[in-house]
């Protein structure tokens, strides 16, 4: 395996990846991108940079790559809504690298899961995509999910109760933000009512809100996908919470299309190593079995030991 630095340009900006080249590279290669906030190529807990190498010790060339605004790379920040153009010019990258490559594969974890899926109806070289806790935040679903997942939770949490009867605990400071909460859900529910059709009929993509958007691009785009979740993160939480309620969703014919799977106790992050090396494990054996010309012999749903 060869792992090198690359620097590739991104309209008027350079951009800066790390290629794993494996000895002898499969027709599928992989674009890890980063998400939005403080992180780069490396990724949370170095999870990029061992999942690169993992899959290049398979057979997989990968790309991960800073892009614009993060890291090493050049130009301003312009976070997960305008990345395609450092997406293509990352595909553009890896099959120049490695020269017998037919098919990418995107892999993304949080805002990157949702530029991927953003982009990729759009390429045809896009086989594939990995999702990871895909971001599809609006202020009336976090105030859902808290309201839904969060106060249940506390409710149930013997160190609330200890708190109420040492008197840490401020009554009326949560329940004017519980009240707070709910007049924030009923306001936006009736404007996202109001408004949902009209922009879905009459305007573009990048105009709607980001469930729809996001479930728009998955209807559109005609390879395959994976998403993964978090069981214990109000991230993932509030995509579920959208999937499960959503009547855009439920007519969309992705929970049919789509491989879903959950890691009940992981948290955003996968910030344990069993939580990842089982990350790692399923985004390589879906690969396997969906996107390469030799799938392999074992079921998409088992996780190998390494």
């Amino acid at each position: 395996m060869n792992e090198h630095a690359v620097v590739f340009p991104c309209e008027e900006d350079a951009l800066l990846g790390i290629v794993h080249a494996p000895d002898q590279a499969g027709t599928t290669g992989v674009v890890i991108i980063v998400a939005g906030g403080p992180q780069y190529r490396v990724g949370a807990h170095r999870q990029f940079v061992v999942l690169g190498r993992e899959l290049a010790r398979q057979g997989i060339p990968v790309l991960r790559f800073d892009h614009r605004g993060t890291g090493d790379s050049g130009g301003a920040f312009r976070g997960f809504l305008d990345m395609d153009a450092d997406i293509r010019s990352a595909i553009d990258t890896l099959f120049t690298q490695c020269g017998n490559l037919k098919r990418v594969m995107l892999w993304g974890e949080c805002e990157s899961a949702s530029a991927a899926a953003f982009y990729a109806y759009r390429d045809p070289r896009v086989a594939g995509i990995f999702m990871v806790n895909p971001w599809i935040r609006t202020e009336a679903g976090q105030a859902k999910t808290y309201l839904k997942h969060y106060y249940w939770n506390r409710l149930r949490d013997p160190r609330f109760w200890q708190k109420i009867r040492t008197g840490q605990f401020s009554l009326m400071r949560s329940l004017k933000a519980w009240l707070q909460l709910l007049r924030h859900v009923a306001q936006n529910a009736s404007k996202s009512n109001g408004d949902s059709k009209k922009a879905s009929d009459t305007e573009e993509l990048t105009s709607l809100p980001l469930p729809e958007r996001l479930t728009k691009s998955l209807q559109r785009f005609p390879g395959k996908t994976y998403i993964l979740t978090s069981g214990n993160d109000y991230i993932a939480q509030e995509f579920k919470d959208f999937t499960y309620s959503s009547a855009i969703w439920k007519s969309s014919g992705l929970q049919e299309k789509i491989f879903f799977n959950d890691m009940a106790d992981a948290d955003h992050t996968f910030s344990r190593t069993v939580w990842r090396t089982e990350l790692f494990e399923q985004t390589a054996q879906w690969l396997k079995n969906h996107l390469t010309d030799q799938p392999d012999q074992k079921s998409a749903n088992t996780n190998n030991d390494h």
